[in-house]
């Protein structure tokens, strides 16, 4: 009986020990953070960016101004038309209107960007991309006044994005 109870405390251990790997998000080394469960990879923010958890965020930053900057990345969904995922990530923040929209790419692959005006003061900044199996929606929070100063950080944070091959998934 012992025997039995001293193997299942540590296959539930081991267990544990893999949960916390895994749930652990992407670590940074040389300066860029990998998520090794997804297959992707992004520069650190300039160093007075602080690591900070956000709900759904797989990675987030708040930077000295107060604005925030995250990643959320999905995979194994069903990739629908980037007006679509745009349009649901916009009606998400409750945006007051649209200031500006347009096409870029990350990675090689299209990418919807879009400027949100915030109900009750500031902006939100969203890129979505889509490439199959894959989501990934990049978020930038900036109180009045803050957007301009983290809109670079912003647009070469989510830029330096690099996705595993999806030949490779």
């Amino acid at each position: 009986m012992r025997g039995t109870q001293a193997r299942a405390t540590s296959g539930t251990l081991a267990l544990a020990a893999l949960w916390l790997a895994c749930a652990s998000g992407p670590t940074l080394r040389n300066g860029v953070y990998r998520d090794r469960a997804q297959g992707w990879s992004i520069a650190a923010p300039p160093p007075e960016w602080k690591r900070v958890a956000v709900d759904g965020a797989d990675l987030a930053f708040r930077g000295p101004s107060g604005a925030s900057i995250a990643v959320a990345s999905r995979c194994d969904v069903a990739v629908v038309p980037l007006d679509v995922l745009a349009g649901q990530l916009r009606q998400g923040f409750g945006a007051g209107s649209v200031l500006a929209e347009r096409d870029v790419a990350i990675a090689g692959r299209p990418a919807r960007l879009q400027v949100l005006a915030l109900a009750g003061g500031g902006r939100v900044t969203t890129v979505t991309r889509a490439a199959a199996p894959c989501v990934q929606d990049f978020v930038l929070v900036a109180p009045s006044g803050a957007d301009d100063a983290a809109a670079g950080v912003f647009e070469a944070w989510w830029a330096s994005f690099a996705p595993a091959s999806e030949a490779t998934r």
